[in-house]
């Protein structure tokens, strides 16, 4: 049932027209709810622009990542990128996150010598922990991931327990009750952003004035198209003249097979017939990935951004491989940090593989860099 409101809605948030008259009385009713949603925004911004209500500063320096738009512009991914810049550069940080889809109360996590730990014992109930920390988790070993709805207080702790000089925000674009020293603004290439309303009616999350606020713009998912990214740089510098512009790609870099662990070659995927499962912000980018890479796609089953798997739901998917007569289910390695406890209590009936997929920089990445490392020349 919520999947298919959430397809509904998503089907009226990002068109222009309705097609129905039930179409335009529900978009009525999401517009009256997006003009209040806009009001609250423009309150709270204004507070913090003209200083009646001042940001916590943290002592360490702070970089947030977040976007103006619901899902899929690749936040994780960029995270764990300026994660390893930063710990080459011999930096001691913490990730601050949301941990959207959890159900424990704050803590942090860590990933030491092949295991998951919570507040640094062995994790007893993974699957009641978010999905995202723990990919950051396992992607970064040893870099703490801390985990809950006031970042600033996670960082608060992270400085006090583990004397970091670095936090980084997961998804803090709007989080403004926490200082920043870099404010890294993501646009997913395809988004036309100046065409669509604030939520519910439409995907933005705030109007596109607040890209002044960005030090940095990141336009993802751009793949090596250099002119669609010159030409939208253009549209939208005049807004922030003064922000570093950047371009990037989510770049296929393995598969994993769930059964061993080991890694596959991408060429695996050629000719193969596949079933793909999903609950991510951008399921379409994934299938497109899969398709890239030769893979024939029976299907897509997809489900909302961070969808909590029922054990009925796998038996349905893998019921469905074995009817459609697929070679192999493919995932996201996101996807499969729910899915991995019904699979391991029902049946699979046929090979599980994870495309992994990194961020790779393809313009602006030195003068990133430079940002950075001036981050600790003040």
């Amino acid at each position: 049932m919520w999947q298919t409101l959430h397809d509904a809605w998503w089907r009226l948030a990002t068109q222009r027209q309705p097609h129905s008259l039930v179409e335009q009385f529900a978009c009525r009713a999401l517009q009256t709810s997006s003009v209040a949603y806009g009001a609250l925004v423009a309150l709270r911004n204004t507070a913090y622009d003209r200083r009646w209500r001042r940001p916590i500063r943290l002592p360490c320096r702070v970089i947030s990542v977040g976007n103006l738009t619901v899902g899929g512009s690749g936040k994780t991914a960029c995270v764990e990128l300026l994660a390893q810049k930063l710990g080459a550069a011999g930096r001691r940080m913490a990730i601050l996150s949301r941990g959207y889809g959890g159900r424990r109360a704050e803590h942090w996590l860590r990933w030491d010598h092949g295991r998951l730990l919570v507040n640094g014992q062995a994790a007893a109930e993974p699957d009641h922990l978010a999905d995202e920390p723990q990919l950051l988790a396992r992607h970064l070993p040893g870099v703490p991931v801390f985990i809950g709805s006031h970042r600033w207080r996670s960082g608060a702790w992270a400085c006090r327990e583990l004397s970091v000089d670095t936090a980084l925000v997961d998804d803090g674009f709007q989080h403004r009750r926490l200082a920043r020293d870099l404010n890294i603004l993501l646009i997913q290439g395809g988004m036309p952003l100046g065409g669509w309303p604030l939520l519910p009616r439409g995907p933005m999350r705030e109007p596109l004035t607040a890209l002044r606020r960005a030090d940095v713009v990141i336009v993802t998912k751009a793949e090596s198209d250099l002119e669609a990214f010159q030409v939208l740089r253009e549209r939208l510098r005049r807004l922030n003249p003064d922000a570093l512009w950047a371009q990037a790609m989510h770049e296929p870099e393995s598969l994993l097979d769930t059964a061993t662990g080991g890694s596959i070659e991408l060429s695996r995927l050629a000719d193969r017939r596949v079933g793909l499962v999903s609950a991510i912000g951008d399921p379409w980018g994934f299938e497109t990935t899969v398709r890239r890479l030769g893979a024939q796609v029976a299907w897509h089953q997809t489900f909302q951004d961070h969808h909590r798997y029922r054990a009925a739901e796998w038996a349905a998917v893998c019921a469905r491989a074995q009817r459609e007569r697929v070679e192999s289910l493919v995932t996201t390695e996101k996807d499969w940090m729910r899915l991995q406890p019904v699979a391991a209590a029902g049946m699979r009936p046929l090979p599980v593989w994870l495309v992994r997929v990194r961020m790779k920089l393809l313009v602006g990445e030195a003068e990133l860099d430079a940002r950075l490392a001036g981050l600790y020349t003040r």
